[in-house]
């Protein structure tokens, strides 16, 4: 379908003006309440963050500090108790891991893993014992590379600790804190603390807790899989933490935050979803109607520009027939033609041309009759085929001189249908029409009648340019003509199929196409059958 530039122009234009005066204000409007209605929520969520990490700061100095003196006491064993000539030496850990509640297990090992002196908890507590020195050992040789780094930090003169998963054989993986032991005479081994990350917080961190979260807040540690909850300051339901932030230590696990008792910001995001649904309900009817107006306003040009090239079109097929009637009559009337023959040709084409500009005058007469509401069918039973018979006979003498080859193909005992036979006949006249017009290549057709188990049918099935999948829900509408190829430079009104289309829906039928590119196309008038 053809545009000017001028109506796209128009189109951009309205199209413009609809936003600057409707949409813009109301999406401003829309974000400033959004803005308005979030600065509550923002400030609040400034307070949790900064109190969430002034207590994260706190705790991690807190087990930073006792993970250093963990590491002095466990420094001061191994130089005490580990002999540099003991391939295999073993420590006694115990006195130490009876009073610092939260390791699970310890072990030292040398630099490459091959010996490992592993302790435990308790030696009559089995269930305490999670790890084999082999477990240990493997994570040593893995991690070789911190290792590396942690015994050059030792070099000079900085001791590290790493903290680092381990799992054996359970579905939460523990955490290693992982440091450099000096022995005697300069040997270095590297020692691991495995924390029970649970046993830790209740009995290590549960103090620093209580007192970071005083009477204001409610501090909770919950672990990340299945947000079970560790630990809590206060009654709070799981899931209410209004922000939460890895531990440390454990980064499986992670600590929530929240006020006491009832929120101010419960209420803030109560009033801020009340309102917000309030304004996307208003900004959705806005942009409804928005959407409604510019495609109205876009259909409407359209339209006048199909009336447009409407009003070019017939007029170009008036004055074709109608030039030609005029030359060919004032010739005879000179009488400058003198064979019979040639006078006989010509008489022909003055025939023809009056029936073409009639079937055109008739047209837009009938669309204009169907499009006031004024146009009158009489309906009464009848039988399909015949009508096609003289359609075909009044058609067929035309289709010949354009060189097509006809098939017939009527079926045997049609039920009746109920139909204006006059209004069938316009109908399979212009679908006959159509395909004589549009059908370049090879001339031939096939005209069949049918039935199906609700319908009568007549299809016409030709062999011409064809109908693109994305025009052909448009060729029905009024003055609407393909913009491309031969159909675009065939002549036409637009309104043929137009008034296929009013016929049918007036007979409560429908008429459907099936077409392909290049291969053709196959136009059905259907109608229902008397029951």
């Amino acid at each position: 379908m053809f545009k000017t530039s001028s109506n796209r122009s128009t189109l951009r234009t309205l199209t413009a003006l609809l936003v600057l005066l409707v949409l813009l204000p109301a999406i401003f409007y829309s974000a400033y309440e959004i803005s308005s209605l979030t600065q509550s929520e923002d400030m609040i969520a400034r307070i949790y963050r900064q109190q969430l990490d002034a207590v994260l700061f706190s705790l991690n100095q807190y087990a930073w500090d006792i993970a250093n003196s963990w590491v002095s006491d466990i420094n001061r064993l191994v130089k005490e108790q580990l002999p540099s000539t003991s391939p295999r030496p073993r420590v006694d850990f115990q006195s130490f891991l009876s009073s610092n509640k939260g390791i699970e297990t310890l072990f030292v090992a040398d630099t490459t893993a091959v010996s490992v002196s592993l302790a435990c908890f308790s030696l009559h507590d089995s269930s305490r014992t999670r790890f084999r020195e082999t477990d240990f050992a493997h994570l040593v040789r893995s991690e070789q590379q911190l290792v590396s780094r942690l015994l050059h930090l030792q070099r000079t003169g900085y001791r590290k600790i790493e903290g680092v998963p381990i799992t054996a054989n359970r579905r939460e993986p523990s955490t290693c804190l992982l440091f450099v032991a000096e022995g005697v005479h300069n040997r270095v081994f590297i020692a691991g603390i495995v924390l029970d990350a649970e046993a830790f917080v209740r009995d290590v961190l549960r103090g620093k807790l209580d007192e970071a979260g005083g009477n204001e807040f409610i501090l909770s540690v919950l672990r990340k899989s299945d947000r079970r909850q560790i630990y809590s300051t206060g009654p709070i339901t799981q899931g209410m933490e209004r922000q939460t932030k890895d531990l440390w230590l454990f980064p499986d696990y992670v600590l929530g935050i929240r006020l006491r008792g009832q929120t101010i910001e419960e209420l803030v995001k109560e009033r801020f979803y009340r309102n917000l649904s309030l304004l996307a309900i208003l900004d959705a009817m806005i942009v409804a109607g928005v959407w409604f107006v510019y495609r109205t306003i876009r259909r409407e040009m359209e339209l006048a520009q199909l009336k447009s090239n409407f009003v070019s079109n017939v007029s170009h097929e008036l004055r074709t027939p109608l030039s030609l009637i005029r030359m060919f009559g004032e010739t005879l009337e000179m009488g400058r033609v003198s064979s019979e023959e040639k006078k006989k040709e010509y008489y022909s084409t003055i025939v023809r041309e009056s029936e073409r500009l009639t079937g055109l005058v008739n047209n837009v007469l009938n669309f204009s009759r169907m499009e006031s509401g004024k146009k009158e069918f009489h309906l009464a039973e009848l039988d399909l085929n015949p009508i096609v018979h003289r359609v075909i006979a009044l058609y067929e003498p035309q289709m010949k001189h354009l060189g097509f080859l006809v098939n017939v193909e009527l079926a045997d005992a049609l039920p009746l249908i109920r139909a204006d036979e006059e209004a069938v006949s316009e109908a399979l006249l212009n679908i006959l029409d159509n395909a004589v017009k549009y059908s370049a290549g090879e001339k031939s057709m096939r005209i069949a009648t049918g039935t199906t188990n609700e319908s009568v049918f007549v299809e016409v099935e030709d062999h011409g340019i064809g109908v693109s999948p994305s025009e052909q829900s448009k060729i029905f509408d009024k003055f609407y003509r393909t913009s491309s190829g031969l159909a675009h430079q065939t002549r036409g009104s637009g309104l043929g199929l137009t008034l296929v289309q009013h016929i049918m829906n007036a007979h409560n039928g429908k008429v459907s196409v099936k077409s392909q590119i290049g291969v053709g196309s196959t136009f059905r008038l259907s109608f229902p059958r008397i029951l």
